[in-house]
C-alpha cells in the first residue's frame, strides 16, 4: 500500500485545522458504509461491531468536535447519492477520489492508494484484462472496478457487496473477482492457498466522502490522515 511521504503529512498538518476536542459538541455525525471493505471498514466477527483504518481516522476526527459517530449501513451505489443529498454527513468504503464523484461530494486527503486486481483460483492461469473479456468476473456494482471492466469490453456479473461476488466465485458462478488489491491480497492470504491475487491491473486513491461546504468536518479528516502518515 503506498502512502503519503512524511514531508507531505507534515505540510498537511500546517495547513489543515479543526476545532479542539470537545470543543463543540452535538448530535453524532453520520457515516454511511457498506461494512465490507477490510481492512478499511468491516464488521468485526467476534464483537459485531464496524471496525477498521477509515473508522479510526472518522472516530478521531469526530471527537475534535466533541461528537459521537452513528455507522448506517448501506449498499455501495446509495452512498454517495445518500452523502449529496444531506441524509449523511460522510461515506467511507475504499470509495475511489475521482473527478465525477467530486462534483457531487468532497473528499478528504486520500487515506490509501490502491487498484483493481484479479482473486482466482490458485493453479489456474493468472488473470488480466484481456483474459477477463473471456471469463466471468463478478465485481461490486457501480464501483470504479465495474467501469473499468465496462470500459475495457467486460461485461461483469455486477453484485451488491464484496461478500455477494465471493459467493458467485466460491460457488464457482464465477471465474474471478475484480477488487480492491488491499482486499484481495488479504484473501488470498488466508484462504489456506486456494486462492491467489493476480498483478495490480489499476491505480487509484481512496478518500472519505464528505457533503458539499463541510470544510470543517473535511479538514479535521484530512489533519487525522496526515497526522497517523506522519507516524508510520
Amino acid at each position: 500500500m503506498k502512502r503519503f511521504s512524511i514531508v507531505f503529512a507534515f505540510f498537511a498538518l500546517a495547513v489543515f485545522s479543526a476545532p479542539a476536542a470537545g470543543e463543540s459538541g452535538g448530535p453524532p455525525f453520520v457515516l454511511l458504509t457498506t461494512a465490507n471493505t477490510p481492512p478499511y471498514s468491516y464488521r468485526d466477527e467476534a464483537t459485531g461491531e464496524i471496525v477498521g483504518e477509515e473508522i479510526d481516522i472518522i472516530r478521531a476526527a469526530a471527537a475534535k468536535f466533541g461528537r459521537g459517530l452513528e455507522i448506517r449501513i448501506v449498499k455501495f451505489p446509495e452512498l454517495l447519492p445518500m452523502v449529496s443529498e444531506g441524509a449523511a454527513d460522510m461515506a467511507a468504503s475504499g470509495i475511489t477520489i475521482t473527478e465525477g464523484r467530486l462534483q457531487a461530494v468532497d473528499f478528504s486527503v486520500p487515506y490509501a492508494t490502491e487498484g483493481g486486481m484479479f482473486l482466482y483460483r490458485a493453479g489456474a492461469r493468472m488473470p488480466n484484462i484481456v483474459a477477463a473479456a473471456s471469463m466471468r468476473v463478478a465485481t461490486m456494482d457501480s464501483s470504479t472496478y465495474d467501469f473499468y471492466l465496462s470500459s475495457h469490453g467486460v461485461d461483469p456479473l455486477r453484485c451488491d457487496t464484496f461478500e455477494d461476488a465471493m459467493d458467485a466465485f466460491e460457488s464457482r458462478r464465477a471465474d474471478t473477482v475484480f477488487y480492491d488489491s488491499c482486499t484481495v491480497r488479504l484473501v488470498a492470504e488466508r484462504s489456506g492457498g486456494k486462492f491467489a491475487a493476480s498483478r495490480l491491473e489499476t491505480r487509484e486513491d481512496f478518500g472519505i466522502a464528505v457533503r458539499k461546504g463541510n470544510t470543517a468536518l473535511k479538514a479535521a479528516l484530512d489533519e487525522e490522515i496526515a497526522r497517523r502518515r506522519a507516524t508510520e
